[in-house]
């Protein structure tokens, strides 16, 4: 199969894609952390049920690309904080659905000012029409990368999978909504 894409003769964009992610988590984990005693993946499981009040423990790994070992450290460390609550699905005793709590609330609207912040700080030098085509980007990258994954599973992976509810990114949520989250 030939690739359309050129060769650069510079570094994998894998390589440059995890580069930018490593200094901006880093970057981001120091300030969370001292603003409200959270890290990024902490922060993302929170965001993420606010996006989706009610969501499953299970859904919410599915949707961040997370082992159920790591969901059920972050859900407990959130609950044990006081910031979010499980409550029992009245449909399916064995499903907890999760929501914020008010102290969650407040800790997810002060964690959205601060990732705002971080993102002009970070990528400031990119004007509006330059981050606007990056998230296009980026959008697309996750969506090859999405139908790549799925054409390496075996046919009855790829239809149980297909039933879930992808995790596609949000593009044009504000100016510069979902680097930091």
């Amino acid at each position: 199969m030939e690739s359309s894409m050129p060769e650069t003769g510079k570094s994998y964009l894998t390589y440059k894609l995890d580069l930018v992610q490593t200094l901006a988590t880093k970057a981001a984990d120091r300030r969370y952390a001292k603003a409200v005693g959270l890290r990024i993946r902490e922060l993302r499981v929170l965001r993420l049920i606010h996006q989706a009040p009610g969501i499953a423990a299970t859904e919410l790994g599915h949707k961040l690309v997370l082992d159920k070992t790591l969901i059920s450290k972050h859900v407990a460390e959130l609950e044990r904080r006081g910031l979010l609550q499980r409550q029992i699905d009245p449909n399916d005793s064995r499903i907890h659905s999760l929501s914020l709590t008010d102290e969650g609330q407040r800790v997810w609207e002060v964690c959205e000012r601060i990732g705002r912040e971080l993102e002009h700080e970070m990528f400031g030098d990119l004007d509006h029409k330059a981050w606007q085509h990056l998230h296009l980007l980026l959008d697309r990258a996750y969506l090859s990368m999405q139908a790549w994954q799925d054409a390496q599973q075996p046919a009855a992976v790829r239809a149980r999978r297909a039933v879930r509810e992808r995790p596609i990114p949000a593009a044009g949520e504000g100016a510069r909504a979902g680097a930091m989250s």
